[in-house]
């Protein structure tokens, strides 16, 4: 099915670098990107934005609630809600590939998804035990995956050093607040990551924070544009990417 995609894609951008990084950040696939981008973003601190990862399922996910908010006002209606959104996020996790971070990033929302609306606590850590419990049953050489370990350990950070250092960055000034937000979210996780991207990658992206706060807007206007164009068939919207 993805592969379906990327050929769709192939015919209506002509660009071979716009094609490459679309579809790599959209679909998550890789082949034709060149060594070059993925040094670029790699030194940049933004290389995953070409990974199909946790991010991007969030994005889908924040957009279908958005869409979908008015069918939250009775317990009916939020069953119904709940199985659109679960069977658009299983559906878009399909289309990329099953990837490791997407595996984890979509049966983690789906705990959230389920507890939320049947009106149970949840608690973050017990989600992520059980994702990567999951995971591991299914395929226990995911715990020597670089995707794998990194994603985990990334999360673990947003769980616990994001409020902590949002904590320390908090003003009563609402867009700083927001601001602050994305400045702790890439610290937390930069901070965690940091000793494993020393050992596999020998380098460090200095430049992570500037990188992540210029590349989140982007980001998330081409991936819901390159969706709307692959469920819609919008083929003139195809140079936008």
């Amino acid at each position: 099915m993805r592969k379906e995609q990327v050929a769709y894609y192939r015919t209506i951008i002509k660009n071979d670098e716009a094609f490459a990084v679309a579809t790599t950040l959209i679909l998550g696939y890789r082949a034709d990107l060149d060594k070059a981008t993925l040094s670029t973003y790699s030194r940049t601190g933004t290389i995953h934005a070409l990974s199909v990862s946790g991010m991007h399922v969030g994005l889908v996910y924040l957009v279908l609630n958005w869409l979908l908010s008015m069918m939250s006002h009775s317990k009916w209606t939020s069953v119904v809600k709940m199985l659109i959104i679960l069977t658009c996020i299983w559906f878009y996790a399909l289309l990329t590939g099953f990837s490791p971070s997407v595996l984890r990033s979509v049966i983690m929302l789906t705990v959230f998804i389920i507890a939320n609306s049947f009106n149970r606590n949840t608690n973050n850590y017990n989600i992520l035990a059980f994702t990567a419990f999951s995971l591991l049953v299914y395929n226990p050489y995911l715990i020597w995956d670089i995707g794998f370990q990194l994603s985990f350990l990334a999360v673990i950070g947003l769980i616990w050093l994001q409020p902590m250092i949002q904590g320390w960055l908090d003003t009563k000034i609402g867009w700083m607040n927001k601001l602050f937000s994305v400045i702790a979210m890439s610290l937390a996780a930069q901070i965690v990551t940091f000793p494993f991207s020393i050992y596999y990658f020998h380098q460090f992206p200095v430049y992570f924070l500037i990188g992540n706060l210029f590349i989140m807007i982007p980001i998330a206007g081409i991936m819901y544009l390159g969706i709307l164009i692959l469920l819609l068939k919008l083929a003139f919207l195809g140079p936008l990417l």
